[in-house]
């Protein structure tokens, strides 16, 4: 990183490499480098890094892919990095790999971290398929599929204003969903739909009832209804499980 020309280099073989190896070794390199806080923002400014990341989420390997996640995910923890990867659509890249078997898990756990920030989670909600996919996943998907798609709703709840409070209020499905969690679910999946239920209950302007819950839902105009209460803290520690490789 020292070296002007070596990042460079990198993100060519990324976007050029004459075989889907050398990509995804250019990816792999690439998520190692983002891990570095001091890296981030270097990465993100080279030209054509974001753009060739989400292309190979949507046209690589299931190894390439997963790696890919794991590099938009880090870049999206600097703060100044968010504008730049909403604009290169790499949110709608992430909701898109919801619907892809591969890695829709490692897409969904992404999400639920990436959207404690208000900007980015304003931006997947105003992407129509994210709720969805996530519904998808929680009806779905494995164990671990469904903590991700849950913990990723109640954080898009929280986070992303009006509008992607609303859309996941009104998310078809979503009261019996949240139901079975919370008879089924593993103990962390269960936190996160009794979480979903709670924040929701004490929203103000109470609009709809889910009785099979036997909680009262809402959503309010001002969404920092949604983070009156300090105690629900705990729940939405989202660790991301990711099977990384690298070879």
């Amino acid at each position: 990183m020292g070296d002007d020309c070596c990042l460079g280099s990198i993100v060519e073989v990324l976007r050029l490499g004459l075989t889907s190896e050398a990509r995804e070794n250019a990816t792999a390199t690439l998520f190692s480098l983002s891990a570095v806080h001091a890296y981030k923002k270097r990465i993100v400014n080279q030209g054509g890094t974001i753009e060739a990341l989400s292309g190979l989420l949507r046209v690589g390997t299931p190894r390439g892919k997963k790696d890919v996640v794991i590099a938009l995910f880090n870049q999206s923890t600097h703060l100044e990095n968010c504008a730049r990867m909403i604009e290169a659509r790499v949110v709608t890249t992430l909701v898109g790999a919801l619907g892809n078997e591969g890695v829709a898990e490692e897409a969904a756990g992404a999400l639920a971290l990436i959207v404690r920030q208000p900007i980015v989670a304003e931006a997947v909600g105003k992407e129509e398929m994210a709720v969805v996919g996530l519904i998808i996943m929680m009806r779905c998907r494995s164990a671990r599929g469904k903590e991700n798609a849950v913990a990723a709703l109640l954080e898009l709840g929280r986070n992303g204003g009006y509008a992607a409070t609303e859309r996941v209020l009104k998310a078809p499905s979503l009261a019996g969903l949240l139901q079975t969690l919370l008879f089924t679910g593993t103990k962390r999946a269960k936190r996160k739909a009794a979480s979903l239920a709670r924040v929701f209950q004490r929203c103000e302007n109470a609009s709809l009832h889910f009785g099979g819950l036997g909680v009262g839902y809402a959503f309010a105009g001002n969404s920092a209804a949604l983070n009156r209460d300090s105690r629900f803290a705990d729940d939405v520690s989202v660790p991301m499980s990711i099977s990384v490789q690298v070879l």
